[in-house]
């Protein structure tokens, strides 16, 4: 009886973490993440941006000045996460990794995974993380 439970509690945190919840109230097994990735760019400058994960397609979304875009998730039992983002800005972009596991120990006691876009980068936390690529014409 035990070990059906178990399973059963397994089965159920393996459809938690596999279906993207954006209600914060879900129950988590795992520790739950909260990613933002805010506009900080320079005044009328608009930022694109596309996340994903393996399993979650987030969307294409364009933010405005101080705006910012956010979504949560639990993390999985395996500690293997990972969603990746794409920013546009003018001729410049950059991809990254937006959360990745081990990354998670970084977000902080509050869970809070913080990008911001300013023009000379971008920043986690308020540390300076990645610069700009220049997009090449084709």
């Amino acid at each position: 009886m035990k070990a059906l439970i178990l399973l059963f509690v397994l089965v159920f945190n393996l459809h938690v973490n596999a279906s993207f919840a954006l209600e914060y109230k879900r129950h988590c097994f795992t520790k739950r993440y909260y990613v933002y990735v805010a506009n900080k760019l320079p005044s009328g400058s608009s930022l694109t941006l596309h996340c994903a994960s393996k399993d979650d397609e987030l969307g294409y979304h364009t933010l405005a000045v101080n705006e910012n875009f956010h979504w949560t998730f639990c993390d999985s039992f395996l500690l293997n996460t990972l969603f990746f983002c794409h920013l546009w800005w003018g001729s410049k972009n950059i991809a990254f990794e937006a959360f990745y596991s081990e990354l998670g120990k970084d977000c902080g006691r509050d869970a809070i995974c913080y990008w911001q876009a300013e023009s000379d980068g971008i920043y986690f936390r308020g540390s300076k993380t990645y610069d700009w690529e220049i997009s090449k014409a084709m």
